[in-house]
């Protein structure tokens, strides 16, 4: 079972409207995704976990970018020693 498509255009639309990336309306998705078709269960504990760690990594906080944000914004400069 596939996820409604009125499911995916309210969690584009909140993650949008919480000014965080479409990387984490993506990973959301995916998931939801995932549970639907069965291929995932919500209650594996360590799958949830997993899950649940990509998705606060790819959170913003307000005024911190994520770490694949940073790195875009500091392109090719090197590491400071």
């Amino acid at each position: 079972m596939a996820v409604d498509p009125k499911i995916v255009d309210a969690i584009e639309q909140a993650v949008q409207e919480a000014g965080q990336s479409t990387a984490l309306a993506c990973r959301l998705i995916a998931w939801f995704d995932a549970i639907a078709s069965g291929n995932e269960d919500i209650n594996d504990r360590q799958s949830s976990y997993r899950h649940l760690e990509l998705l606060y990594e790819e959170a913003l906080t307000e005024g911190e970018p994520n770490e694949s944000e940073a790195e875009d914004d500091l392109g090719d400069l090197e590491e400071p020693s």
